[in-house]
């Protein structure tokens, strides 16, 4: 589990303000801080669902949010990306997906049926297929097969973005 880079913060208010974000959805809490960043960047009336499969760290990040008083905005549903999001209903503005990358592919549909046109998707954890972080890590053809079928797919504009490796979708 790594954490979100800080400089990245304001990147969700710009997303939260063209999507006119009231629901955001992630996938891979870990101890809650982009959730947390989610949430203010949606401003008081947005809520923010994230995903989280270590009880561990679901229970840490729910802490974190009882503490800064965003808890009745953030809701942590336990258990893995690939468990969670086929008993999800409702349309997410804005989608960050920062979990077990090895799970991508299989969440393309439910991205289809969890968004609306407008809504944005933002994918982490690219790096195994562009080199990032070492070469031993698994994962790359599930990343290679999530990014071809994401560029593919009729309802999705992608942008994979050069050194970050993260892709931006608009949901069309």
């Amino acid at each position: 589990m790594f954490p979100s880079d800080p400089l990245q913060a304001p990147l969700w208010t710009v997303l939260a303000s063209l999507t006119h974000a009231r629901l955001m959805l992630e996938v891979g809490c870990g101890h809650g801080y982009t959730a947390a960043v989610m949430a203010s960047a949606g401003g008081p009336d947005c809520h923010v669902d994230t995903i989280e499969g270590d009880p561990h760290h679901a229970e840490l990040a729910e802490q974190a949010f009882l503490q800064r008083g965003l808890s009745r905005r953030i809701r942590v549903l336990r258990g893995r990306g690939q468990s969670v999001l086929p008993k999800l209903k409702g349309r997410y503005d804005v989608v960050f997906l920062d979990g077990d990358w090895r799970e991508y592919p299989s969440y393309i549909p439910h991205l289809r049926r969890l968004t609306r046109p407008g809504s944005i998707i933002v994918t982490a954890n690219l790096n195994p297929l562009f080199g990032g972080w070492g070469s031993s890590l698994p994962g790359r053809q599930a990343i290679r097969s999530y990014l071809t079928r994401l560029v593919r797919d009729p309802q999705f504009r992608t942008y994979v973005v050069p050194g970050e490796w993260h892709s931006i979708s608009v949901r069309v």
